[in-house]
C-alpha cells in the first residue's frame, strides 16, 4: 500500500471508466472539477487544525473529478489551508489518459495566480466565484472607450501593466515548465508565490497576467450562459462524489482515525479508489443494460442517458463481510 501501487491502480480504473461507450453520454474526460470535502480528526495528532465551520478538528479531502464522472485524483491538507494552491496537483500529476482542458473550482479554488498557472499550461480556468459583482475588472488602454463597463473602469488602479508582465515573461515559462515536470510540486511552489507582496517583481507580473485572465472570464461567466451551465454541471458532479464520500467513510463514524501524515495520505487514496471502482461498477452496469435490454423500435430516446448519474449505491453493501469464490473470479 504505497503511492505508486495506489495512484497505478486509480488510473487503472479511471482509464476503464472512460474507455465504456457509456461514458461518452456524461462527457469526454476534457473538463473537470476539484472541491474539498472536511472529515474530523482524532485530537491527539500533533498536526492538527481546528474548523470552526466544522466545530471540532478537521482534515480536508480535495477530490478531482471528470465530466465523465472519473474521480482521478485526491490529496489531503490541513482544513486551514485554503483550496487554491492545490488545484494544479490533481490536473498535473494524476496518471490517467485523461487530458483535462478545462476546470471549475468554487471560490476557495480562486486566486488571480491560476489564471495565469492555468494560462501558461494551455488549460482554461474556470472557478465559480462568490460575489463576483464584487471583484474589480481591468483594462489596457486607459484612453480607449469601453462603452457601458467605463463606469466600473473610473478609478486609477483598474489599469493592467503589460510591460510587467514582459519583463518576467521568461521566468514565468521556467517555473511553470518545472512545475510541468515535477521538479516541485504545483502545491508547494504556487503557495509560496501567493505568500509574496506586490513588491516582487516575479509575483507582480503573474498576478497582473492573472487579473487580465480573471476579467476575461467574468465578461464570458455574465454573458455565456452555456459556460455557466458547464460550470454548474461541473460542481454538482463533485458534490455528488462528496454524497458518496460520506457513506463510505461512515465505517468509522467519519473520522480520520490515522495520526501520521503519510497514513492519513493512504486513507484519502484509498477512499478515492474504492469511490471510484464503485463508479465503474455502476457504470459497467448502465451500460450493460442498455446493450442488452434497449429496444431497437426507438421507444426510448437514449439521449436521456446523460441524464442519469453512476453514482449510486443502494445496491452496494458497504460495510460487512464479503466471501469471494476465486474459481468464479476472471482475471
Amino acid at each position: 500500500m504505497n503511492d505508486d501501487n495506489q495512484r497505478s491502480a486509480l488510473a487503472k480504473v479511471v482509464n476503464a471508466i472512460s474507455k465504456l461507450d457509456i461514458t461518452q453520454a456524461w462527457g469526454e474526460g476534457k473538463t473537470s472539477s476539484s472541491d474539498a470535502q472536511r472529515f474530523g480528526l482524532r485530537r491527539k495528532v500533533l498536526s492538527q487544525t481546528y474548523s470552526h465551520t466544522f466545530r471540532d478538528f478537521a482534515i480536508e479531502f480535495y477530490s478531482f473529478v471528470a465530466d465523465n464522472f472519473a474521480s482521478y485524483y485526491s490529496l489531503q491538507h490541513e482544513c486551514a489551508d485554503r483550496d487554491a494552491p492545490f488545484v494544479l496537483d490533481g490536473i498535473l500529476y494524476n496518471e490517467s489518459d485523461l487530458n483535462i482542458e478545462e476546470h471549475y473550482t468554487d471560490t476557495h479554488g480562486f486566486t488571480d495566480i491560476n489564471f495565469t498557472a492555468f494560462a501558461m499550461l494551455g488549460k482554461r480556468f474556470v472557478p465559480r466565484i462568490k460575489g463576483l459583482h464584487k471583484y474589480a475588472i481591468f483594462h489596457m488602454d486607459s484612453n480607449k472607450d469601453y462603452g457601458a463597463l467605463k463606469v466600473l473602469l473610473n478609478k486609477k488602479d483598474r489599469a493592467l501593466h503589460p510591460d510587467w508582465i514582459v519583463e518576467q515573461w521568461d521566468r514565468m515559462g521556467h517555473f511553470y515548465c518545472s512545475l510541468e515536470n515535477g521538479h516541485v510540486t504545483a502545491s508547494t511552489a504556487l503557495r509560496r508565490l501567493n505568500g509574496f507582496s506586490g513588491k516582487n517583481h516575479f509575483y507582480r507580473a503573474n498576478r497582473e497576467l492573472g487579473r487580465l485572465l480573471r476579467t476575461e472570464n467574468t465578461l464570458s461567466y455574465m454573458s455565456d450562459p452555456a459556460l455557466r451551465r458547464r460550470n454548474r454541471r461541473g460542481l454538482l458532479k463533485g458534490e455528488q462524489i462528496h454524497a458518496l464520500d460520506r457513506d463510505i467513510k461512515l465505517g468509522k463514524r467519519g473520522l480520520v482515525d490515522k495520526r501520521d501524515w503519510l497514513d492519513q495520505r493512504h486513507s484519502c487514496s484509498c477512499l478515492t479508489l474504492v469511490m471510484a471502482c464503485i463508479i465503474y461498477w455502476q457504470a459497467k452496469e448502465i451500460n450493460r443494460v442498455i446493450q442488452e435490454h434497449l429496444p431497437d423500435d426507438g421507444s426510448i430516446d437514449i439521449s436521456l442517458i446523460q441524464h442519469v448519474s453512476p453514482i449510486s449505491w443502494d445496491n452496494v453493501i458497504l460495510y460487512g463481510d464479503y466471501i469471494l469464490n476465486w474459481e468464479k473470479v476472471k482475471l
